[in-house]
């Protein structure tokens, strides 16, 4: 799976950009704030169809104009796509492949499969447990695209049951009302454990293997899933949900008490661990690290696994939080499939790609210009 050509009109700061990208490696150099990251941000929508940022989208469209343009020339298992992103102010979004416009945006999903890694993604480690689920999501969206339909209905329901749950002592409401919002928490919530504990074990399998190999098989990396239900990972679907129906009955009133739903996959957690003792506490900042380096590369092979293709790595100037041998190891690692950098001026990164097949371009005040080396 490759990226061709960019082509963006009105995109963040950039007026016009048409460029074509090498099959291997891409580096975009430049300043903070000059565009560096707006460009990965350009692919990445491409792909997911949203952004990876909070902005809104209509924060995408370059100050002053009316409606920005993404396209995007892919080439997967040999044959030509061309995505094309169209955003307009007070507009739904549109999305085309091949000119043809797609009925539901959602159909974008695993057009273009991509593995992003930030600054931010350090945070899998030491950040909150919505860090750890949007890992996991993030993946299985990609590759499952009925898994992202079902958070969003789900998201619906924690919605709607936790305002029930709320109001459910006033004395003009049907109680009976919660029970169907409980079937819905129940079905919907066990469809996405039953996603998540498959592809959760690869992700463990994978992570596993990738960080041995970063610590030269001095240490070892072992991820656990920590449901609000318990232990779920053998469970079957109808044990599974049998379970949750119980949980939801026992704590009804604690759940009316605090308004709030208290069980269900938007609650659970990834445990990550190094020689038995929990990274999030007890590792160092080098551990840290290296265990967030191993979750992100890991979706590089769960994608690979599904698909039979490598997706296209993003990094956003995340190599300058990287010590040289983890450094090393990625740009290594990244030998298998097309990637695109964001960084600084980088000594240490200039040394290590110099033999490289690659690209660098050169980004200023939303202007690109391509060194050909």
């Amino acid at each position: 799976m490759i990226v061709k050509y960019i082509k963006l009109n009105n995109y963040r700061n950039f007026n016009e950009i048409d460029i074509e990208l090498n099959d291997k490696l891409n580096i975009f150099i430049g300043n903070n704030a000059q565009g560096k990251t707006n460009l990965l941000e350009s692919i990445y929508i491409s792909s997911i169809g949203r952004t990876f940022r909070t902005n809104k989208e209509e924060d995408l469209i370059k100050f002053g104009s009316k409606k920005s343009i993404v396209d995007l020339t892919i080439t997967k298992k040999n044959r030509i796509k061309k995505i094309r992103i169209e955003l307009e102010k007070s507009k739904k979004k549109v999305v085309k492949i091949n000119d043809i416009r797609l009925e539901k945006n959602n159909d974008l999903i695993g057009i273009l499969n991509n593995v992003i890694f930030t600054p931010d993604d350090l945070k899998l480690i030491k950040g909150s447990p919505s860090e750890r689920r949007k890992l996991l999501n993030i993946i299985i969206s990609q590759i499952k695209p009925n898994y992202k339909y079902l958070l969003k209905n789900y998201k619906k329901v924690i919605i709607q049951r936790n305002n029930i749950l709320r109001n459910i002592n006033n004395k003009n409401f049907n109680r009976e009302v919660l029970e169907i919002w409980n079937n819905y928490l129940v079905n919907i919530g066990t469809d996405i454990l039953e996603y998540r504990k498959e592809y959760f074990k690869s992700l463990k399998k994978y992570s596993k293997e990738i960080y041995s190999n970063i610590s030269q098989n001095n240490e070892i990396l072992d991820i656990e899933y920590k449901s609000s239900l318990g232990i779920v990972e053998k469970l079957n679907r109808e044990q599974t949900k049998e379970i949750f129906n119980k949980k939801i009955k026992k704590n009804l009133d604690k759940e009316i008490y605090k308004g709030i739903t208290l069980f269900g996959p938007h609650r659970d957690d990834l445990i990550i661990k190094i020689n038995k003792k929990e990274c999030k506490s007890f590792g160092s900042q080098g551990q840290q690290r290296s265990a967030a380096l191993s979750l992100k590369l890991s979706e590089i092979e769960i994608i690979k696994n599904e698909i039979g293709e490598y997706p296209i790595l993003l990094l956003d100037d995340v190599l300058s939080e990287l010590d040289n041998n983890r450094k090393k190891y990625l740009l290594s690692y990244i030998n298998k499939l097309q990637t695109i950098i964001t960084s600084t001026n980088d000594i240490d990164l200039n040394n290590i790609i110099k033999e490289k097949n690659k690209k660098i371009f050169h980004v200023k005040n939303g202007q690109i210009d391509n060194n050909k080396e």
